[in-house]
């Protein structure tokens, strides 16, 4: 699961229930491009609060979750 490093230091905090487009993309390590390109190809969703973009802590877990495993060793069943 994801954890937000931002709100993880407040102990008793509730974790928030949307991320920013700049937040999301901090908590994933992507740029925000790749964040923007995500939205517009339809593999990621968010939605839109006014004029801003918010992002689902669970919408963000499963675009990272739907990214293709590296093909190293481990990732095809080696040793």
């Amino acid at each position: 699961m994801i954890e937000n490093e931002e709100h993880s230091d407040r102990k008793g905090a509730a974790p928030p229930l949307a991320y920013s487009v700049e937040e999301a993309a901090k908590i994933a390590r992507l740029s925000r491009s790749s964040i923007y390109l995500a939205l517009r190809d339809g593999s990621l969703t968010a939605r839109k609060a006014g004029r801003r973009t918010i992002i689902c802590p669970s919408d963000l877990q499963q675009f990272i979750d739907g990214l293709p495993l590296f093909p190293g060793r481990a990732s095809a069943g080696g040793e």
